[in-house]
């Protein structure tokens, strides 16, 4: 495998680090993965060491605000209109794709907060044939007038403390909820992954941002309530295959309700390839589910990606 580390240019000339793994044969498809919330590309070189032998080359970029980006290095925030900005950023990262990799077919994966933005992605450019397969991990659904008061009471949290700011309710709202599934809880992060190797490695990370700020919160709860619209799919391009995927117990996806409930609307809408995977036992981090799922997660989706 052949690592290459850059600086991408995003959207309005934003810096952002960048990373691409490649086979050391040739490259049969590539694999544009936007990662979650408060992580970086660079969790990503595991599940890239195992996709690469089968001609998949994964790249991706870390979200503003995230990773080896400038800001304040415990909380996640993409700043005010970032939200917008980072799907630009995506989509001027596909371009660049498109261009070194000329011919192979090009998959985009999001997960966790990625996921949102990747489905609002598909929403803003559904052009047919643009990709050939999205796979949405760890993403969830939630009723829009559940959304429509936590946003009402982040917004405060806002003139409170600053759009790139947190507080403990914000903590307590984004994270704490989650937690509570998995009491007694040995971390504050114990939704995240059940191989507790991989979920000490997350907290030690430096890279790794801590919290969510509570601008960041706002937009990714104003982003839940746009796609779990029941027009989200109207336009979009009913023959895209997509893969939905998650772990069984990861609170996001309401231990899979959530996730079966995308699948349910996908299909009502008339998309025609979709597809729907769980795996039992594992929590939010699927790819870092290494005792748990990790590698039968990878597995799957080189198979589904059927080169």
């Amino acid at each position: 495998m052949k690592t290459e580390t850059f600086v991408f240019a995003g959207y309005s000339g934003t810096n952002l680090p960048a990373y691409l793994w490649m086979p050391d044969s040739e490259v049969k498809a590539v694999l544009q993965v936007t990662h979650g919330m408060t992580e970086h590309m660079g969790r990503y070189e595991a599940s890239a060491q195992y996709l690469c032998p089968f001609g998949i080359a994964v790249a991706g970029f870390d979200l503003r605000g995230h990773g080896k980006n400038p800001g304040d290095s415990d909380v996640a925030s993409f700043g005010e209109g970032g939200w917008a900005a980072s799907i630009e950023d995506m989509r001027l990262f596909y371009e660049l794709l498109e261009q070194r990799f000329a011919g192979a077919p090009h998959y985009m994966l999001g997960f966790s907060l990625g996921s949102f933005l990747l489905r609002e992605y598909l929403t803003k450019y559904p052009d047919e044939g643009e990709i050939a397969g999205a796979i949405i991990m760890g993403t969830g659904h939630q009723p829009g007038w559940l959304l429509s008061i936590m946003m009402g009471i982040v917004k405060g949290q806002i003139k409170k403390a600053g759009f790139d700011k947190t507080t403990d309710l914000v903590r307590q709202l984004s994270f704490g909820t989650y937690n509570q599934k998995f009491k007694p809880n040995r971390t504050a992060a114990d939704w995240l992954c059940s191989d507790e190797t991989e979920l000490d490695k997350y907290l030690a990370d430096p890279l790794v941002r801590k919290d969510i700020s509570a601008g960041l919160f706002w937009e990714l709860l104003g982003s839940m309530k746009r796609t779990g619209s029941a027009f989200e799919y109207d336009g979009w391009d009913t023959s895209l295959p997509i893969l939905l995927i998650s772990g069984q117990d990861d609170p996001v996806g309401d231990a899979g309700k959530g996730v079966q409930a995308i699948y349910n609307r996908m299909k009502k809408t008339g998309m025609e390839n979709v597809t729907l995977k769980l795996f039992p036992g594992a929590r939010h981090d699927l790819l870092h589910e290494e005792k748990n799922g990790a590698e039968a997660a990878r597995k799957y989706i080189a198979e589904w990606i059927k080169l």
